[in-house]
């Protein structure tokens, strides 16, 4: 029930007063009873100059002439060129007093008679004590080099500046028996690398010369700080401390939409606005992308490139390109030779003409045709992805089979310590492809998809051999095959020129690392015999050889010749022909499967 509020003045002006005081009660309606109600003057006489139909300056007069006469009910402040109008519901607007004169704080920090302090220890504080702050002890590169300066040259003693010293007093104690740079030598640094750089030079022409080992020197330096005060991500680095954590929660999150939703690799930027909700026009998303990555490296895997920053789980990971036929380890054992100097892809096409043209022409093998890998060579690693962080150790691709409108993921597993690299998901060679056909791997404008294409031929018709799983035990077959591409004829594995393999024992991958051991069963089988019964000898030219070992596993000429080399039993014969002679003194392991030809 709204209080009968008494009016003073003419009754033109109570009149006025009264509507005046009724249109901002209506103002604020749902504000408090004893609130203030504020209004400027001008949006008065605006709005009664249109509700009367009169002149403003008619209706400033007749307005300020009602508030005036009223100055019980309406208070009036200057702001500006304007006036603001103060009232409230019940009438004038009165500002509530609070009367601190008895508080709880006086009553219990301020007493009337306090009591008599005895002893120190009882005195009540409200002073928090300060917990001591530990700060990180930061280790000169000095002492870390085992007292070694970094800056090497002449030295100048401290004698030598005795003059200047006692110029400004004494000496300075902690230039007693030190050794001083001199100011030529301050303008040069040594790398770890042994590079030494004249800082007198321009930056531009430094970095031109010097900025992958500056780069590189930088990264070791931050990876080896152990209190980690550097974020570094790709190129990018930060502030730790002004870099973004996310909650567990958030984590979960993530894995949950990759895993259950999308159920393959999602860019950082999918991960931002999708399940994060942040704006990608927000002024602040690019240091949200750097702070997403850099977090998720201890809960993720990152598979991503240069320019495309993809994450996956460990889960997920797994099934791209998975093989229930072969172990990682095992596969990458096969591969170590590549790690080991061995890498004969890049002596007949430099690197960096395979990166200009951007594609490898390559020769698959029996062994790559039926698992679906290839061999991570010098030349694919050319024109494929390189790891971003030093934790990567894979990358997906896309690949994309214009000539048979197919595309599918690969899983590319980068080298690790003596563990060779390959791609592995390749299921498709198998059925389109036979051990011989020459195919191309070329890059494209995305840097996460590659194509492979082919040269297509006249359709042929041979009984190539295959790995028979239909039985519990897997052994070798023979059988026809249609196929429509070129086709490197001494790869090419027809009943005729390796139907003897049957007479391999069949090896499980995990026993096919002993190249020495392989080579000796082909010998066995393939080889022309020109020993004794006693002492048995057999002779094979090496490119039938290679073409044998390569559909047991993966191996480069240049590791086959030199492991034959090194074999004590085996020298070649015929340097022109490439014919070797191998002496063989058990084959009691040699038996495989001689059944006749389906």
């Amino acid at each position: 029930m709204t209080e009968q509020i008494t009016f003073n003045g003419t009754p033109a002006e109570r009149a006025l007063a009264e509507q005046i005081h009724e249109v901002m009660r209506l103002q604020g309606k749902f504000f408090a009873a004893n609130a203030p109600l504020r209004q400027y003057l001008n949006n008065i006489v605006a709005h009664f100059a249109t509700r009367r139909n009169e002149a403003p300056d008619t209706v400033r007069q007749a307005v300020s002439a009602a508030l005036n006469a009223n100055g019980d009910v309406f208070t009036q402040e200057v702001d500006g060129d304007d006036v603001i109008i103060i009232t409230g519901k019940r009438g004038g607007y009165i500002a509530a007093k609070v009367d601190r004169s008895h508080s709880l704080g006086a009553r219990l920090y301020e007493p009337t008679n306090p009591l008599p302090v005895d002893d120190i220890s009882v005195v009540i504080t409200t002073v928090r004590p300060t917990l001591p702050k530990i700060e990180p002890i930061y280790v000169s590169d000095y002492w870390l080099n085992g007292g070694q300066d970094s800056v090497e040259g002449e030295y100048t003693t401290a004698d030598e500046f005795g003059g200047v010293i006692a110029d400004h007093g004494e000496a300075a104690p902690e230039l007693i028996g030190r050794s001083v740079p001199r100011r030529g030598d301050m303008m040069r640094i040594n790398l770890p690398q042994g590079i030494s750089i004249d800082l007198a030079q321009s930056t531009d022409h430094i970095m031109t010369l010097h900025g992958e080992a500056i780069i590189s020197a930088l990264r070791a330096t931050i990876e080896k700080d152990s209190y980690k005060r550097i974020a570094m991500f790709g190129d990018f680095v930060a502030v730790e401390q002004d870099v973004r954590s996310f909650s567990k929660n958030e984590i979960r999150q993530i894995i949950e939409y990759i895993e259950d939703e999308v159920q393959e690799p999602v860019t950082d930027q999918d991960i931002l606005v999708n399940i994060l909700r942040v704006n990608a026009r927000a002024v602040d998303f690019e240091q949200q992308r750097f702070a997403l990555n850099y977090r998720l490296i201890k809960d993720l895997e990152f598979v991503g490139s240069a320019s495309i920053n993809l994450w996956s789980t460990r889960k997920l990971l797994d099934k791209i390109g998975s093989n229930k036929r072969f172990k990682a380890a095992d596969m990458g054992a096969l591969f170590s030779y590549l790690e080991e100097g061995f890498d004969d892809r890049v002596t007949i096409t430099p690197v960096e003409t395979i990166q200009a043209r951007g594609y490898v022409d390559h020769t698959v093998t029996f062994f790559e045709c039926d698992y679906g890998v290839l061999p991570l060579t010098k030349a694919l690693a050319a024109i494929l992805p390189s790891p971003v962080i030093n934790r990567q150790t894979s990358a997906v691709l896309t690949v994309d089979m214009p000539q048979l409108s197919y595309q599918f993921k690969v899983n590319v597993r980068y080298p690790a310590a003596n563990r060779g690299g390959w791609i592995q998901g390749l299921d498709i060679f198998r059925d389109a492809f036979v051990p011989g056909a020459i195919i191309r791997i070329a890059q494209t404008d995305a840097p996460n998809v590659v194509t492979i294409t082919y040269n297509e031929a006249d359709e042929r018709v041979e009984k190539l051999l295959f790995v028979d799983d239909s039985k519990k035990k897997s052994k070798f077959a023979f059988a026809e095959r249609s196929f429509a591409c070129d086709i490197d004829e001494d790869m090419l594995t027809t009943v005729e020129s390796i139907g003897r393999i049957r007479q391999i024992k069949f090896l499980e991958l995990g026993d096919r690392r002993n190249v020495a051991q392989l080579i000796e069963r082909v010998f066995a089988a393939f080889g022309e015999e020109v020993g004794t019964k006693h002492a048995p000898a057999y002779q094979l030219a090496f490119e039938p050889l290679y073409m044998v070992i390569t559909a047991y596993r993966s191996i480069s000429r240049d590791y086959l010749r030199q492991t034959i080399s090194d074999m004590a039993n085996c020298a070649l014969v015929n340097n022109a022909s490439g014919t070797w002679e191998c002496r063989i003194s058990d084959e009691e392991d040699n038996a495989g499967d001689d059944s006749e030809d389906e």
